[in-house]
């Protein structure tokens, strides 16, 4: 077990007593996001996944559940008692990570849609967003997606990826999400500089 000691205000660990949100949206990447709950929790993290209906077609919220050791949410009306779930899940957190980031996601981010409880936990939210975007390489390089992760860098907004390689679809080229331990390293940096 890592031992957790301080110098100079700097946490030897990024991740211990840091309570971090999961956003999973609707790609086969969504299986990728599997490994990354387990790769958090190893570095004592705590994770809470939230998922959008389209990312329960590709993995079951059981699985997440189990892997988390809470119970994934979907459901913008309930999960949180006497509150309301986005409200209470984004100022319980320390950072929101969605990953993967579908090209529809990004999109309603953009725009300020709110249509599930994790585009409206976004919005709400009072700490980082950071994204991993993933999606076929044509739907990567359309103008209209292009311009969606310029709005949302502009509303300061973290994107990491998406990498180069071969894609689900058979195709090669950008849009592939970064794997796991990479975002790993990304958040651990970002984590470090917050308070």
């Amino acid at each position: 077990m890592a031992t957790c000691w301080r110098w100079q205000g700097v946490r030897a660990n990024a991740f211990a007593g840091r309570h971090l949100i999961l956003g999973v949206t609707g790609g086969i990447a969504a299986y990728k996001s599997c490994d990354l709950v387990r790769r958090l929790l190893e570095r004592e993290a705590s994770v809470q996944v939230v998922m959008t209906e389209a990312a329960t077609r590709f993995v079951s919220p059981l699985t997440f559940s189990a892997l988390s050791g809470r119970p994934a949410m979907v459901d913008p009306w309930g999960g949180v008692e006497n509150q309301m779930p986005h409200i209470a899940l984004s100022r319980e957190s320390d950072g929101i990570i969605v990953a993967p980031a579908s090209a529809d996601f990004m999109s309603r981010i953009a725009m300020g849609q709110t249509q599930d409880l994790l585009s409206s936990l976004c919005l709400a939210r009072e700490v980082p967003l950071w994204i991993a975007p993933a999606m076929n390489r044509q739907m990567w390089m359309h103008p209209a997606t292009q311009a969606n992760l310029t709005r949302l860098r502009e509303h300061g907004v973290v994107v990491w990826g998406p990498a180069s390689g071969e894609q689900a679809c058979g195709e090669v080229g950008d849009g592939r999400m970064l794997e796991p331990h990479e975002l790993v390293t990304h958040l651990e940096s970002a984590l470090e500089v917050l308070p």
